[in-house]
């Protein structure tokens, strides 16, 4: 299982072949809206959010996604994973429900893949 930290940017392509471990034409993700790093890849959310709080991410930061490469980029992130949901943060559900961590994560991640 490959996961993999991007603190700059990656290559569209680069992340394609990352993802084609386990999905082909999507990719889990974990981002950290605090240190603004995400990690790609791995079967599962957890899979990359256990690879950030080994590189010192916290747990309360880190926000789960897919993207979808094919569909348009302004629609091929979506909010939804196991990890998301956190009552005592106030979200209920896998979809993360807070308009602005969403737009945070949106940001970030667009940011990051080239």
């Amino acid at each position: 299982m490959t996961t993999k930290i991007v603190k700059d940017q990656i290559g569209l392509e680069e992340l394609k072949t990352l993802a084609k471990e386990f999905y082909s034409s999507m990719i889990k993700g974990v981002v950290d809206i605090e240190r603004g790093v995400v990690a790609f890849g791995g079967e599962y959310h957890m899979d990359a959010n256990i690879t950030l709080i080994e590189d010192g991410s916290s747990q309360l930061n880190l926000w789960g996604f897919n993207v979808y490469f094919k569909k348009p980029r302004e629609k091929w992130l979506e909010y939804t994973s196991l990890i998301n949901i956190r009552p005592t943060a106030g979200n209920f559900d896998m979809m993360i429900g807070d308009e602005k961590i969403r737009q945070k994560v949106k940001e970030i991640v667009n940011s990051k893949i080239i």
